[in-house]
C-alpha cells in the first residue's frame, strides 16, 4: 500500500500515521517527512502529541533549519511532558541549537508542565554546550527537590555539565554521593579531570578502582594527561592500552606536536592506522606554532591528496603557516582554495587571514577579511593594529586601537606590541611612553617585547641613552631584542659610546648572531675607526662569520 493509502485508511489514522513517520525515519528523507506531514495536517491531526513528537525528533535530525520543527512543536495546543523531552532532546547537546532546548525547558515551567528524568539530562547536556553553569546549578537544584537525581542517567548528565562548565568540584561532589554508580558515572567523572588536566593522582585512584573499563575510560586518562603537560605518563599510558582507537592514537599525537616533539608526533602519526581530520589537522597545527611552516603545507596538501576535505581549524594552520613565509604567491593560493572548497570564514579563519595578508604586504584585502567580521574580538584587532604598524601604517594602527577601546573590547600583551611598534614607526614618542605608563592601568602585564618596542622608539627618535637606561632596566630575559633595536639605532645616530656597551652585552647573549658583529664594524668604520673596525672583523673570521653578501669590508 502506498503512503497516501495508509494516510487515507479509515482505520486508526493515527496508527497509520505513526507507521508512515516510521518509513520516513528508516528512509532518512526529509522530502518523504514533510509529505508525511502534509497528510497529517490534511487530517487534522496537527495538535496530536504522538505525531508532532516523532515529527520534530525527524525535523530536527534531517532538516539543516531548526525552522520546521519549532512550527509542529508551536501548532500543538497542549504539549505534553512527552512532546516537551522530544523538543528539548532534539536541540540539546550542541551550542547552535542549544538556546531553543532551554527556551522550551523554560516554557515548560511557565505553562506548569512537571519535568521528568528524561527531561533533565537533555537540560544538563545544553547547560554544558553554552557553559551555562548558572542555569545548570539552577536545574541542579530543581532536580534535587523532585528528587529525581536518583535517576542515574539524571546524575550522570549532572557530573558531565559541571565538568564541561569547569567546576570539577561540584562534579566530584555529585560522583561522590551517588549511591549507584555505572561506567557512564565514571567516565563521566574521569572526563571532567582530563578537560582541565587537573587533580590527575585522584583521577587515576578512580581510574584504578573502577570495576570495569572501555576505550573512553583509557582515552579520559590519556587526554587528562596530555592536558595537564605529563607528556611521560601520557605516552606510559597510551603504550599498555589494551585498545586504541583514532581518538587514543590522535591525542598523543596531539600532545606531542603541542608540545614541539615534532619528530616523535610525525613518527606516532605515521604508525596510525587510521587517520582522520582531526588528525592531520593536530600535526599540521604543531609544525605551523613551532615554526615550520613548510612541514605544515605539505602535510595540508597531503590530507588533501589522502580524500580529506579540510576544515576550517585546519585552513586556519595552513593560513598561519603561509603568514610566516610571507608568500604572496600561497596567499593567492589558500585564498583560491578557501573560496573553491566553501570552507567556512569564520571568525578564527578571517583573523588568520587578516594576519597572513598584512605579512605579506596587501593591507587592503587584510581590511577587507577584517570587515567581514562581524564582532572582532581582541585576537583580530590585534592581528590588524600589529598588522597596520609593521607596513608602516602607525597612525591607522592607532585609530584602529581607538576604535577598539571604544567598542568595549579590551587590549592584551599582544595589542601593545601592535600599538608601541606603531608609535615608533610614527614617531609619536610621547604618546608611546603614555601607552606605556598606562598598561598595567589597563590589566596588561609588561612583557620584554613591550620593552623591545619602547627601546625602538626612543632609538629611532635619538633618545639613546634613555633606550640604553630602559634596556638595563629590564626585568625580564631575554632582551636581546631590545638591545639590537638600540644598536641600530646608534648606527642611525653614529652613537659608538652606547654601541659599544650594548655589543658586548649582545655578544655574550647572541653569540652566533653575525648581523650585531657587522652592525658594530658598520659603526666604527662610519668614524674612521679602522683598527677597532679591522679588530671586529678578525672577531668575525675567528667565530667563523661569513660576510653577507653584498657587503664589502674595504
Amino acid at each position: 500500500m502506498s503512503w497516501r493509502g495508509l494516510i487515507q485508511h479509515p482505520n486508526n489514522r493515527v496508527d497509520a500515521l505513526a507507521a508512515v513517520l516510521q518509513a520516513c525515519a528508516a528512509a532518512a528523507s526529509v522530502a518523504a517527512v514533510r509529505q508525511a506531514h502534509g497528510g497529517i495536517l490534511r487530517a487534522g491531526l496537527h495538535a496530536n502529541n504522538s505525531l508532532a513528537a516523532t515529527l520534530v525528533s525527524l525535523y530536527a535530525a534531517l532538516s539543516p533549519s531548526s525552522v520546521a520543527a519549532l512550527r509542529v512543536f508551536s501548532s500543538v495546543p497542549l504539549p505534553s511532558v512527552s512532546l516537551f523531552n522530544r523538543a528539548i532532546r532534539a536541540f540539546a547537546g550542541v551550542a547552535a541549537t542549544a538556546p531553543l532546548s532551554l527556551r522550551l525547558f523554560s516554557e515548560m515551567l511557565r505553562r506548569g508542565v512537571p519535568p521528568d528524568n528524561f527531561t533533565i539530562p537533555f537540560v544538563f547536556n545544553s547547560c554544558a554546550a553554552l557553559k551555562h553553569l548558572a542555569t545548570g546549578s539552577q536545574t541542579h537544584a530543581r532536580a534535587l527537590s523532585q528528587g529525581l537525581i536518583a535517576f542515574l542517567p539524571v546524575a550522570n548528565a549532572l557530573i558531565d555539565m559541571y565538568g564541561k562548565c569547569g567546576s570539577l568540584q561540584s562534579a566530584r561532589q555529585v560522583f561522590d554521593e551517588m549511591i549507584a554508580r555505572d561506567i557512564v558515572s565514571y567516565n563521566a567523572i574521569l572526563g571532567a579531570h582530563a578537560r582541565m588536566g587537573s587533580s590527575m593522582a585522584d583521577a587515576q585512584i578512580l581510574f584504578d578502582g573502577m570495576p570495569e573499563r572501555n576505550i573512553i575510560s583509557w582515552n579520559a586518562m590519556l587526554v587528562g594527561h596530555v592536558n595537564s603537560g605529563n607528556l611521560p605518563a601520557a605516552r606510559a599510558l597510551f603504550d599498555v592500552m589494551p585498545a586504541r582507537n583514532v581518538v587514543s592514537w590522535t591525542t598523543i599525537v596531539a600532545g606531542l606536536a603541542r608540545s614541539g616533539h615534532l619528530d616523535k608526533a610525525r613518527d606516532l602519526f605515521m604508525l596510525m592506522p587510521e587517520r582522520n581530520l582531526v588528525s592531520w589537522t593536530a600535526m599540521i597545527s604543531g609544525y605551523a606554532q613551532h615554526g615550520c611552516p613548510n612541514e605544515a603545507l605539505a602535510l595540508f596538501k597531503g590530507m588533501a591528496g589522502a580524500g580529506l576535505v579540510p576544515d576550517a581549524v585546519a585552513v586556519t594552520s595552513a593560513v598561519s603557516a603561509i603568514a610566516q613565509l610571507g608568500s604572496s604567491e600561497l596567499a593567492d593560493w589558500i585564498c583560491s582554495y578557501i573560496d573553491r572548497h566553501g570552507i567556512e570564514l569564520n571568525q578564527h579563519v578571517l583573523t588568520a587571514l587578516v594576519d597572513m595578508h598584512t605579512k605579506c604586504g596587501s593591507v587592503e584585502r587584510a581590511l577587507g577579511c577584517f570587515s567581514q567580521i562581524h564582532a572582532p574580538d581582541c585576537f583580530a584587532y590585534s592581528a590588524l593594529i600589529n598588522g597596520l604598524a609593521a607596513n608602516g601604517q602607525g597612525a591607522e594602527a592607532l585609530d584602529l586601537f581607538e576604535e577598539m577601546l571604544t567598542r568595549g573590547v579590551k587590549a592584551d600583551v599582544v595589542t601593545f606590541v601592535g600599538v608601541l611598534s606603531a608609535c615608533s614607526h610614527a614617531g609619536l614618542v610621547e604618546e608611546g611612553l603614555s601607552f606605556w605608563r598606562n598598561m598595567s592601568r589597563l590589566g596588561v602585564e609588561l612583557g620584554s617585547e613591550h620593552f623591545a618596542c619602547l627601546v625602538d622608539m626612543l632609538g629611532r627618535a635619538g633618545r639613546l641613552r634613555e633606550a640604553h637606561q630602559l634596556a638595563r632596566a629590564m626585568a625580564m630575559e631575554p632582551y636581546a631584542s631590545a638591545l639590537g633595536a638600540l644598536l641600530a639605532a646608534c648606527r642611525t645616530y653614529d652613537e659608538v659610546d652606547i654601541a659599544e656597551t650594548v655589543a658586548k652585552e649582545l655578544f655574550v647573549l647572541e653569540p652566533n648572531n653575525s648581523g650585531n658583529y657587522v652592525l658594530l664594524w658598520s659603526i666604527y668604520a662610519g668614524r674612521g675607526r679602522w683598527e677597532d673596525a679591522e679588530r671586529v672583523r678578525v672577531q668575525m673570521n675567528k667565530k667563523g662569520f661569513k660576510k653577507l653578501p653584498g657587503f664589502c669590508w674595504n
